[in-house]
């Protein structure tokens, strides 16, 4: 009797967790369909709204150059003017080697010049090595160079003055545009070759059935072919320049490369 008893409240109790896993079941499945209703709602675009377009890959690449180019005058002359002074004594020398060079200096920079500048400033002895005896120092040489730049239409002015005060060699003298002028030109040039290499490419795609799609990239490079004119007088000893050098200081050609890189794609 005890026996039917325990079996009877067994069944009971195995049919309530039977009852009650399946209930668990049943709400843990509710919640994931739901879940899964609700994204597939959230996703769903509006009535109103609309799909972003995409804009078209490149199918293909173009790569293009073009040069643009352009004349400038030679506006500034850059100089080096030589001082050479020979003597016997040797402070001699130095002294009229320091006086010539003070005056040239001073005499430039009334001259409203730039850059001006002392530079290779050398003082040696002259000898002579007789043949049967040791060498000798006969006398001395002092020289300097003094370099500045001008404007191109007071150079000749400038030269034959220096000429009078203390220089008596024009080692150098170079015409060429100012910097601000060249960067300017360069400038332009950019621009005009950029535009020039973008419309062949839309050209070369049209001609193909194609269109110009993207820009890929553009790289500029100037031509370094500012080359500066040389110019070059000396005069010798004691003479003296009695009017103005006569310079031509011409022009100089500044261009700028620009490559271009473009995406194509059909029309």
């Amino acid at each position: 009797m005890n026996f039917n008893h325990c079996f009877l409240l067994g069944v009971p109790t195995v049919r309530q967790g039977v009852g009650r896993t399946i209930l668990v079941l049943g709400f843990g499945l509710g919640l994931v369909v739901g879940s899964a209703r609700g994204e597939s709602v959230s996703g769903s675009p509006s009535p109103g709204e609309q799909a972003p377009v995409a804009s078209p890959s490149p199918e293909g690449k173009i790569n293009l150059e073009a040069t643009a180019r352009k004349r400038l005058p030679n506006t500034a002359a850059d100089v080096v003017l030589g001082i050479q002074v020979d003597g016997r004594n040797g402070d001699a020398v130095s002294s009229s080697l320091a006086q010539k060079s003070q005056t040239l200096v001073e005499y430039l920079r009334k001259q409203g010049v730039e850059r001006l500048r002392t530079e290779n400033v050398n003082f040696q002895p002259q000898v002579e090595s007789p043949p049967n005896g040791p060498d000798k120092i006969v006398g001395y040489t002092g020289t300097a160079n003094v370099s500045f730049r001008t404007t191109a239409d007071k150079l000749g002015t400038v030269l034959s003055g220096s000429l009078e005060n203390g220089a008596n060699t024009v080692s150098q003298t170079q015409f060429t545009p100012s910097e601000s002028e060249i960067d300017a030109a360069r400038r332009d040039l950019a621009i005009e070759a950029t535009k020039t290499a973008l419309a062949r490419a839309d050209a070369i795609a049209d001609a193909a059935g194609l269109r110009v799609v993207k820009v890929e990239t553009i790289n500029v490079a100037g031509e370094e072919n500012v080359v500066p004119m040389q110019f070059a007088a000396k005069a010798e000893g004691g003479m003296r320049a009695a009017r103005a050098v006569q310079t031509v200081s011409g022009e100089q050609e500044v261009a700028v490369r620009v490559s271009v890189q473009v995406g194509i794609a059909r029309r």
